[in-house]
């Protein structure tokens, strides 16, 4: 990348850098934030023509007008606020900047019923350690001293002498993700008096600075490659192209959206047998995370832009956006046919990229309805139309490969490949390369799961060590920073780790993943025996209404690039970031820990085996799983504070060497099921219940144990204060009545006269309100207690457990 064009987009990335300035100063009014931002610039940044966006970015500044510099600056700083169009007379005259930024879910109306909208909530300013983040119900009173305390955090980052001069792209996208993305790009007051209360909610800012400025910035960065390739002899000569940047014509479509989508996915990550089960599915699963990573990394190098213009990744999915050109076009396919290439060779076809694009003018910018729908079709048909250009090579019929004459891979049951054991130490098992080698990438997830600091390299000559390899390129992992290999690496990710001074390499990107893993936890039989009953649970679960959320929930008016993006964004960054601190309970409020065993302190034993986009897949100790299950729920509703958006999920559980593709096969089902509820999680008895009725489970949970003793790893009959059938009784009437629909209520006064229960009276009592109720509802909510009790109170159990 030339120094020009790396001067344009960093200028457009930091080019309202001084309304975080302003706002912390003493004299905000003295001057403009253009004029502030361009003072803290020229006194911190190693790129004075990067500096003169500051203040060259308004229609009223000097000079905007002059340059082709100044009219991308401009032009893109339009074009990334288009949301803010229609506000101008609602605002007051005076400047307020305790204005909070509002949640980008607030704009996102009930999927089920158009009419409804959620209340306003609101962000913080200041992010707090490793807290997911919570959605205000009410605006918080932002001061001056909010702003200085972040100005100062943020100058702290900037001028770390540990990082790399001068700065690049990728490492000043990070520190505004950091410490921005909590700002509101406007600090509009909006007063009532010729408003109501709804227009004035509809108004209020909802784009934070971080996402206004990496728009601005990926729209710069396409303009440069436009206009010097369409215009080359005009911008090469540095004559003015305002006409040309100001004023499009409708037939012309500078802009290009690019869609990817992996297809195979759950095949690929779950169709494995039970042996070294844990290393091969964290393997296959973070394989597609670095695939994912790999092609976006292609694309944007190969067209020349930045990770300003990676509008979202996850789940198998990204789009970037980019200049509509003959070489982009060209650059585009020909990455394509690389990766397609690649993936036939190297999975049979079991994977397979599609990649696709449209083009648009700068208009839709303001509404992109048209732009998602139609890159959702292009990319729907082209899975439809799998391998289509390869189907003689997809038919051909092969011998198995020699070593697979008496056996196939003893994971993915491949046989047209060379089989060989696995390291020294694991089972012995005859597997094939694409297996060996994520068993390794699984192995090296183990270690990495230990280190504070997770890094990822990139190279491009075979490192020592364990790597895995992608076309011609090179990734090793490592706990941390590794001085062998840093200097020699193309590319440094750093793991969900958001330090300033860790981004030494002059080429340090930050990429947030889902990869928390327990210490203690380096196969899936380890879990097993936690607590209770031994068993392994997985957990499957994903957004409600995804679909009608972005095609209808969100308002016609409101379906800007900024804020489709800014809605993408923190949903992935809930299902890549958040959930890591989430599963494992440590660092949350108040944890799910039913039977109060220190979760705060030990953590969970489960892993996630993949999140991402808006989806998870989680699988650990059943008790563990189920309380995390818990935990997501509750952060969910706290981290948009939208009552409209919530998650369903489906729980399976059984014994350790229960296949996981079938682990997956049952999750998913009740995954479905509790879809069809919404707002639901299916349990492990396979019955669907709604978020609010678990947690009336989880205190009748509660309620039941008091009366039981604590061992350490499970839970027992306290003889002196209930009797040892008790439990079992209640089971069997429960589903006398949730079953047949047999009047139970005789039968339930027997058992309460037959029995003397021992304890706290309060706890008497409520046993027996529990016991004595004729409501079908009621009855579900104990049998489910119940069953979970009693899991709770088996010591070990295998096949024959009755669970």
């Amino acid at each position: 990348m030339n120094d020009g064009f790396l001067s344009i987009v960093k200028g457009a990335l930091l080019h309202d850098v001084g309304k975080v300035i302003q706002r912390a100063a003493d004299n905000p009014t003295d001057k403009t934030h253009r004029e502030w931002g361009y003072e803290w610039l020229k006194r911190n940044l190693d790129d004075n023509v990067a500096a003169r966006a500051a203040n060259t970015h308004h229609k009223e500044d000097e000079g905007v007008f002059d340059t082709n510099n100044g009219l991308v600056w401009y032009q893109s700083d339009n074009l990334a606020s288009s949301e803010r169009k229609g506000k101008e007379g609602a605002e007051e005259g005076k400047w307020h900047a305790e204005v909070a930024l509002a949640s980008p879910f607030s704009r996102i109306r009930n999927p089920n019923n158009l009419d409804q909208n959620p209340p306003l909530a609101f962000l913080p300013l200041l992010k707090n350690g490793k807290g997911i983040g919570e959605a205000f119900k009410e605006e918080p009173v932002i001061t001056q001293g909010d702003y200085k305390k972040l100005l100062q955090n943020f100058e702290q980052d900037f001028n770390d002498p540990e990082v790399q001069r001068p700065h690049s792209i990728d490492f000043l996208l990070m520190l505004f993700e950091k410490h921005f993305s909590g700002v509101p790009s406007i600090t509009m007051k909006i007063y009532g008096g010729l408003l109501n209360k709804d227009e004035v909610k509809e108004k209020h800012p909802d784009i934070s600075l971080y996402d206004h400025s990496k728009i601005t910035a990926a729209i710069a960065g396409c303009m440069y490659h436009y206009y010097k390739e369409t215009y080359p002899e005009k911008w090469n000569k540095n004559e003015l192209l305002k006409d040309e940047i100001l004023d499009v014509p409708e037939n012309a479509e500078p802009y290009l959206l690019i869609g990817g989508d992996i297809s195979g996915v759950q095949r690929f990550i779950y169709t494995i047998t039970s042996k070294g089960a844990l290393k091969s599915l964290k393997g296959r699963s973070f394989f597609l995370e670095l695939l994912t990573e790999h092609i976006i990394s292609e694309l944007l190098d190969k067209l020349n832009l930045t990770r300003c213009n990676l509008v979202f990744s996850g789940g198998g999915h990204f789009y970037i956006l980019s200049h509509n050109t003959p070489s982009a076009e060209k650059t585009v396919q020909s990455i394509k046919s690389g990766i397609d290439d690649y993936l036939f060779k190297e999975f049979q076809g079991n994977l397979q990229l599609h990649l696709e694009s449209l083009s648009f003018h700068p208009g839709e910018f303001e509404d992109t309805s048209r732009l998602w729908r139609g890159l959702s079709e292009k990319l729907e048909l082209s899975k439809k139309k799998k391998w289509h250009h390869r189907l003689a090579e997809v038919l051909k019929v092969e011998m198995p490969h020699p070593d697979c004459l008496k056996q196939s891979c003893e994971v993915c049951f491949r046989e047209d490949a060379a089989l060989k054991e696995l390291p020294k130490g694991d089972e012995n098992l005859l597997i094939c390369e694409p297996c060996y080698n994520q068993h390794l990438l699984g192995e090296m997830l183990v270690g990495i799961s230990k280190g504070e600091y997770p890094v990822l390299y990139k190279l491009s000559t075979t490192p020592q060590d364990k790597f895995i390899k992608i076309e011609n390129v090179y990734y090793q992992l490592k706990k941390g920073w590794d001085k062998s290999v840093h200097s020699e690496a193309v590319t440094v990710y750093r793991i969900n780790d958001l330090t300033a001074k860790h981004y030494s390499h002059p080429k340090s990107v930050y990429l947030p993943l889902g990869i928390y893993q327990h210490d203690n936890l380096g196969e899936l039989s380890d879990a097993s025996g936690v607590f209770g009953i031994n068993r392994i649970a997985v957990l499957r679960m994903d957004v409600d209404n995804l679909g009608k959320i972005f095609s209808q929930a969100v308002p016609e008016d409101y379906r800007t690039f900024s804020r489709m993006a800014s809605i993408s964004r923190n949903l992935n960054n809930f299902f890549k970031y958040c959930l890591n601190t989430i599963v494992e309970g440590r660092d949350i409020d108040e944890p799910s820990d039913i039977v109060d065993r220190k979760v705060k302190d030990r953590g969970r034993m489960l892993f996630i085996v993949y999140s991402g986009g808006d989806d998870l897949f989680v699988i650990g100790h059943w008790l563990d799983v189920a309380e995390a299950a818990f935990d997501i729920n509750t952060c969910f509703e706290k981290y948009t504070g939208n009552p409209f958006m919530t998650v369903s999920g489906g729980i399976a559980i059984n014994e350790e060497k229960y296949p996981v593709y079938q682990y997956a096969r049952d999750a998913e089902e009740g995954e479905k099921l509790a879809k069809k509820e919404k707002d639901s999680i299916t349990l492990f008895a396979g019955k669907c219940f709604r978020w609010s009725d678990v947690k009336e489970i989880i205190e009748r949970v509660k309620l039941f144990t008091r009366f039981l003793k604590r061992h350490e790893t499970f839970l027992a009959v306290d003889e002196d204060r209930i009797p040892k059938t008790f439990f079992y009784r209640l089971l069997a009437l429960s589903r006398q009545f949730t079953e047949e629909g047999v009047l139970v209520l005789p039968k339930a006064a027997y058992l309460i006269s037959r029995i003397k229960l021992k304890g706290n009276a309060e706890d008497i009592l409520k046993m027996k309100e529990v016991i004595m109720v004729h409501n079908a509802d009621e009855w579900e909510i104990t049998e489910a207690a119940v069953l979970w009790t009693l899991m709770l109170m088996r010591k070990g159990g295998g096949k024959n457990a009755g669970i």
